[in-house]
């Protein structure tokens, strides 16, 4: 007399319960043969954006779970991930140089609370409008800063209409003065050229701009005209 269906079920479960290790060797040897990952690739180039947005929606559903398996992941192979993490560094020494300063940038936005964002991409795009040199200066082939027009403490904002690509020298040298130099070919600006007004000078240390200044603490002092702060 045969077994009824539901003896059957469940025998097959608990088979597969017990030999678990061996259904998952023979499902993985399937998944490589050749007409399969010929069929899944096309599958995924055909359905590339469901795929992408199932994988967001269950990367956010599951955070924790996700979160668990990234950490147990790195501690498992911590010495491998660290060793390829420097090694991909130093053969991509410009790109952490540009990774660092937009981090540094983005924390100066968030902590004076200023509105808008560009990404890296954004800021190439602009370099590469104005001829990828300094507009303050000229200079060609040097690393070019994300300077801000209006400066974020003045309430500048961090969007990139608000950017302009200068050389490590120039950007210091504007100091937080509100300089715009995408107007046109320039060289580089005198101490009296950056103020349009005596009334641009700016101390960090206080909320509005004023003529003249004194800071007892630091022992700095200001004068009309004069674009930077200097130690009496």
């Amino acid at each position: 007399m045969g077994k009824c269906k539901s003896c059957v079920k469940s025998s097959v479960r608990e088979n597969r319960r017990n030999r678990i290790q061996q259904y998952a060797e023979y499902e993985r040897s399937r998944a490589n043969l050749p007409h399969r990952v010929e069929a899944r690739r096309k599958y995924q180039e055909e359905h590339k954006e469901q795929i992408d947005e199932y994988k967001k929606a269950w990367t956010k559903a599951n955070a924790v779970r996700t979160a668990a398996h990234k950490r147990e992941h790195y501690e498992r192979n911590r010495e491998e991930i660290i060793a390829r993490s420097e090694e991909w560094g130093k053969n991509n020494a410009e790109k952490v140089r540009q990774f660092k300063a937009n981090n540094k940038r983005k924390r100066r936005a968030a902590k004076h609370a200023s509105c808008g964002n560009f990404t890296a991409e954004e800021f190439e795009e602009l370099c590469e409008r104005y001829g990828n040199k300094c507009l303050c200066c000229g200079v060609a082939g040097v690393a070019l800063e994300a300077d801000h027009v209006v400066p974020l403490t003045r309430g500048g904002s961090d969007d990139i209409d608000n950017i302009q690509p200068l050389c490590g020298t120039c950007n210091r040298s504007k100091f937080v003065n509100i300089v715009d130099y995408r107007a046109g070919e320039q060289g580089p600006p005198g101490p009296r050229d950056l103020l349009s007004e005596p009334s641009d000078l700016y101390h960090p240390g206080f909320d509005e701009p004023s003529v003249g200044w004194e800071d007892p603490q630091h022992s700095l002092v200001g004068a009309p005209g004069e674009g930077f702060p200097f130690v009496e």
